[in-house]
């Protein structure tokens, strides 16, 4: 698969675009990519020992302060990175922070076995199918408000229906008359 980084116009494209597109990222966690690099090992050796740069460069990525400052973020099991070395098979032997490096152990069959395993909760046992209850639903009074509302929409309906009734056509008045005339009375004609 050949990927162009520049197109027609020659437009540039910064360089973690550039490596996202060469080298995207796979699913799963940050430390993936070191599980499946133990579990490779595994088949050929039971010690590994890598610095800690190393391990940056098999994840991409840097490793947090907590991993190069203190001992007890390599020796969990439950977090994240912990679980991505004990699902390859691997444990954690020794751990030197002035020389940057770890070194990992292969787990043999017994001692996996004799590890505790985090305990798992049992799904109820299914019941039959039961309805769920249904509340009657409670008839509400109207407020005060919404039966002005109503009562006032009704009085509307009425005064146009009496409207309707007259019928009464009145001729607007021209602009000409308004300006002309006063608006109480129209001065009679002289013919």
């Amino acid at each position: 698969m050949t990927v162009n980084l520049w197109s027609e116009q020659r437009d540039y494209i910064c360089l973690n675009c550039a490596r996202r597109i060469v080298a995207p990222r796979r699913a799963g966690s940050k430390y993936s990519p070191l599980r499946e690099y133990l579990w490779r090992r595994g088949q050929y050796t039971s010690l590994v020992r890598l610095t800690f740069s190393r391990i940056e460069g098999i994840i991409n990525d840097n490793l947090p302060l907590g991993a190069l400052r203190s001992e007890s973020w390599w020796k969990g099991r439950t977090t994240s990175q912990g679980r991505a070395w004990t699902s390859a098979g691997w444990e954690v032997q020794s751990i030197s922070l002035m020389e940057r490096a770890v070194t990992f152990k292969k787990q043999t069959k017994e001692e996996a076995a004799n590890k505790p395993s985090k305990k798992r909760r049992r799904k109820p046992a299914l019941k039959p199918f039961t309805p769920v209850p249904v509340r009657s639903r409670k008839i509400r009074e109207p407020s005060k408000t919404r039966i002005a509302k109503v009562v006032a929409r009704a009085r509307n309906l009425e005064r146009r229906k009496e409207m309707k009734s007259l019928r009464i056509k009145l001729k607007p008045r021209t602009a000409y008359e308004k300006r002309l005339y006063k608006p109480e009375a129209k001065p009679e004609s002289n013919s």
